[in-house]
């Protein structure tokens, strides 16, 4: 796959969209008749669809896939793996605004979609300000934040079954535990996982805007009306300068600029940073971390390895892991 094309999320809150997307973020949004709400940041018909409903949830990932690929190939590859895979009929390619697609359900119970041919019009898109404007093309929307009940079978699906390379690691402490962040192309991370709850859910969605500007206008708007919001600060993982806040449909959006992208694939060197002292450590690639637990059943001493990749070894590793990053 080449990139996430397109999100999908269930909310009884999803018209306030049109009010917060283009006000505080700029973004362009336009209701459906069946009642969701579709918001855009480039020239892409949609980025983000918001369908109506009673409670808050991640309905499906759209991945674009590259183009040495196929549909064909990708389902045959699926199936093999044991997944069901079904053709996406013509109803419903036309509703996802794509030429083609097909639909498999992850271990988590996630709809994934790949497809080709998402409505796209050079030039089309318009933004409520003038430096209102995103890092997309081949990069794809920005990343989405997954938190899933077990973060290391999220890792095997994601590296093993979507073919997703680790980029870095963090250590939130305690209380958050850790979030690894995996790349399909040169963004630092298409998805970051994190361990918690009994199922998944979309933790946070990520925007990457052109101009610091337009970050610090988003952000003068959103710290008076919107709550729950972590400042504007540059990341340990991707360097990106970011704030975040919680909107109303049961995930936070973070907004930020300036990320440093992955674009020497061979020589990349990921990284386990110890951020749970506040002292934002950076570890080392022969690193070895050790957390010990106690108690329990399925309670067990955890090893974090690090490797150069790209020398006939693998990305970092959990303990379990079947070869990260392949």
């Amino acid at each position: 796959m080449r990139s996430i094309g397109y999100v999908g999320v269930q909310s009884a809150s999803a018209a306030d969209w049109l009010d917060f997307g283009p006000r505080v973020f700029g973004f362009e949004t336009y209701q459906l008749a069946d009642g969701t709400v579709r918001v855009r940041w480039c020239d892409r018909s949609y980025r983000l669809a918001v369908h109506e409903g009673e409670s808050d949830r991640l309905l499906y990932l759209g991945w674009e896939i590259g183009g040495e690929e196929t549909l064909e190939g990708v389902a045959a590859r699926l199936s093999a793996g044991g997944f069901e895979v079904v053709a996406g009929s013509a109803e419903l390619a036309a509703a996802r605004s794509v030429e083609r697609l097909i639909g498999f359900d992850d271990p988590f119970g996630l709809r994934h979609e790949f497809f080709v041919g998402q409505e796209e019009a050079a030039g089309s898109y318009r933004g409520q300000r003038p430096t209102t404007r995103a890092v997309t093309g081949a990069l794809g929307l920005g990343f989405v934040v997954l938190r899933v009940p077990d973060l290391q079978r999220g890792l095997d699906f994601y590296t093993n079954v979507m073919g997703m390379k680790v980029s870095d690691a963090i250590n939130l402490g305690p209380h958050l535990g850790e979030m690894w962040f995996l790349r399909c192309n040169a963004r630092h991370h298409s998805v970051a996982l994190l361990e918690g709850g009994d199922g998944l859910q979309l933790e946070h969605l990520m925007i990457e805007a052109t101009t610091l500007e337009e970050v610090e206008i988003a952000w003068d708007l959103a710290q008076g009306e919107m709550d729950a919001f972590v400042s504007p600060g540059r990341r340990l993982s991707d360097n990106s300068f970011l704030f975040r806040v919680r909107t109303s449909t049961g995930f936070h959006v973070c907004y930020g600029w300036g990320a440093t992208p992955v674009d020497d694939e061979e020589n990349w060197i990921p990284r386990y940073i110890d951020s749970s002292t506040g002292a934002g450590i950076v570890y080392s690639a022969a690193a070895v971390v050790r957390e010990g637990r106690g108690g329990g059943d399925g309670d067990r001493d955890r090893e974090v390895t690090e490797r150069r990749v790209g020398e006939g070894e693998s990305s970092p590793t959990r303990p379990l892991p079947t070869q990260l990053g392949g």
